[in-house]
């Protein structure tokens, strides 16, 4: 059930009349509530593959009965708690592997070694990559103490399949989540109007940005790979990264404006990516919950910086490929991985990742920074290696073709031109924030926002396009 649908306006309206009628001043919400707000999330999950409503009630029994026996057993008893730890961490990163990873590592397995094994022939569940890190987390948290652990089934159930951001994030922890059921609700009509917002941001950064970009990336992808357009690859790559932050940003502004208008807050997952001036400094604004995900669960047990420059480097280099093969069973999810934490790591050992910079300095890695990541975006994108390699080669050339013979497209001239316009906005977005970031200057808030409203109101009804599956949706 995809958020543009009008099968979701339904459940978010049923959503509502749970949420709001009757209105309640209740310190906490009553069963009936969370049970509902369940059953609707379960309701969304299943609309995909019915039966795979069983692959979260398994990870979610599991972990709810892990936080209990690791919340009823003394600290003292250490491994006790890791085999409890290691049960729920196994049983959930076993759901996770087989159903994303077994139909590549048995396809691989056969060509490398010319076997015939039955490869499996699985639909991906939706979300189960965002659900499973969440779940996970919960136990972690339980075990390292740093959280109770919750009593209440219907209320953990309820954190695990919140519907706004099953599917695709941001990735919420349950400290952030689980205490919101014991704050006063009242209608507050400054919450209610900035859900508004980001749900009409979310529908203007989708319908109208991502999905007009997505159409025309859809039709020059396949010539830009193929062809010697260099100019042309260039291009698309920055098209398509403009898609990727749209499509994504946009379905967690429209998850955090339905939360706002259920009671809850969600944290902030993007924060302006593309005026980032070091690789550290991008993955603290993209995709913020997943990177802190792995600094925290990740990157920090495997040692951190803690344990010299080389085990630093290593671990920085691990936990990106890794971060690459959470986003797709494919190699070039796995190469994307493995370039950026390559990027990482010579940014460290150069020392370039430090605040204080000369300006030149900070713009030439500014610009590297942001060219690898457009260059990256051919790995991302890409069906295979092969296309991979020819999209990214002929932007190669693009590069060297616009910096010594400017900018010139015969192939597609309308296109381009269209999809430049649909990047202005993003441009714009990421100028605001730096001048804001830098000076502290900025508009009043309410005027601000009722002139964006108002354009962003009018690209939807000027601009209204649909029919693309959001991007994050397959992982």
């Amino acid at each position: 059930m995809s958020f543009t649908s009008f099968g979701f306006l339904l459940l978010y309206l049923l959503a509502m009349v749970v949420r709001w009628l009757p209105l309640s001043r209740d310190v906490q919400w009553p069963s009936f509530r969370v049970i509902a707000v369940l059953v609707l999330s379960w309701l969304f999950y299943a609309w995909h593959v019915p039966w795979y409503i069983l692959l979260i009630l398994f990870s979610t029994v599991v972990d709810f009965i892990a936080g209990l026996l690791l919340g009823a057993t003394p600290q003292a008893s250490i491994l006790r708690r890791r085999l409890i730890l290691t049960f729920s961490l196994t049983s959930n990163l076993a759901l996770l592997g087989y159903f994303k990873y077994a139909g590549f590592l048995f396809g691989e397995v056969n060509a490398l070694t010319g076997a015939s094994w039955a490869v499996p022939q699985l639909i991906l569940p939706v979300g189960i990559s965002f659900y499973t890190f969440q779940s996970m987390s919960y136990s972690i948290d339980v075990y390292r103490g740093v959280i109770q652990a919750e009593r209440s089934f219907a209320r953990f159930a309820c954190y695990i399949a919140f519907f706004p951001q099953l599917v695709a994030g941001p990735i919420v922890r349950a400290k952030e989540f689980l205490y919101q059921f014991q704050r006063r609700r009242r209608f507050h009509t400054r919450v209610f109007m900035e859900g508004c917002y980001l749900i009409l941001r979310g529908l203007f950064l989708k319908l109208v940005l991502a999905d007009n970009l997505g159409r025309i990336v859809d039709e020059l992808w396949s010539p830009a790979a193929a062809e010697p357009h260099g100019v042309l690859a260039l291009t698309v790559l920055v098209f398509f990264s403009c898609q990727l932050l749209c499509d994504f940003a946009g379905y967690v502004d429209i998850a955090r404006g339905v939360a706002y208008h259920l009671g809850f807050r969600l944290p902030v997952n993007f924060n302006a990516p593309y005026i980032a001036t070091s690789f550290s400094g991008f993955w603290h604004r993209w995709h913020i919950t997943l990177s802190e995900w792995m600094r925290d669960y990740l990157y920090k047990p495997l040692g951190g910086s803690r344990r010299g420059q080389l085990r630093t480097y290593m671990n920085l280099f691990a936990v990106m490929m890794i971060s690459g093969l959470w986003h797709g069973a494919n190699w070039t999810f796995v190469l994307w991985g493995v370039a950026l934490g390559l990027a990482l790591v010579c940014e460290r050992l150069l020392g370039l990742s430090r605040l204080q910079r000369p300006l030149l300095g900070l713009l030439i890695w500014f610009v590297v920074v942001q060219l690898v990541w457009i260059f990256s975006m051919g790995l991302f994108r890409a069906e295979s290696l092969e296309q991979a390699m020819g999209i990214t080669s002929n932007a190669w050339v693009g590069l060297i073709e616009l910096l010594s013979q400017g900018y010139s497209i015969e192939q597609g001239a309308d296109l381009i031109t269209y999809g430049w316009w649909l990047t202005l906005p993003v441009w714009l977005f990421h100028l605001r924030t730096c001048l804001a970031e830098q000076t502290r200057i900025g508009l009043p808030a309410a005027a601000e926002r009722s002139v964006y409203a108002g354009v962003m109101l009018a690209g939807l009804l000027m601009l209204y396009a649909t029919g693309q599956q959001f991007i994050y949706f397959q992982f």
